[in-house]
């Protein structure tokens, strides 16, 4: 998580510091889960199939279970997986109580993922 750049500086001293994401406590985010209704996709055939995913995201040592849609596409025996959601900053323990940046961080964050097989 480090590795994420951003424009301003500060924002990004921001992202990593103790008080917000802890970069250096807490180096990585992680999603472990399952398609569950992994019998809507058609691996054999191309298209665009939507579907459900469930598991465990961890970010700054906070698991919670999610389940969110995906769209996987299949093309020439390749396989794409999409996907858009947004997270709470505070379920996995991450805010501002006070001062400016409490203000001009959002609450929510979304996640977009891009995955190819």
């Amino acid at each position: 998580m480090q590795s994420f750049e951003f424009d301003k500086s500060l924002m990004q001293k921001h992202f990593n510091s103790p008080k917000f994401l802890d970069t250096k406590q807490f180096p990585k985010a992680k999603f472990k889960g399952n398609i569950i209704d992994l019998g809507n996709i058609h691996f054999d055939k191309d298209g665009t199939y939507s579907a459900n995913v469930q598991g465990d995201m961890t970010l700054h040592g906070e698991t919670k279970n999610i389940k969110e849609k995906i769209s996987v596409t299949v093309k020439g025996g390749e396989v794409n997986v999409k996907s858009k959601f947004n997270l709470t900053l505070a379920d996995y323990k991450i805010a501002f109580e006070n001062g400016k940046p409490s203000t001009n961080i959002a609450k929510t964050v979304e996640v977009s993922i891009d995955v190819f097989y």
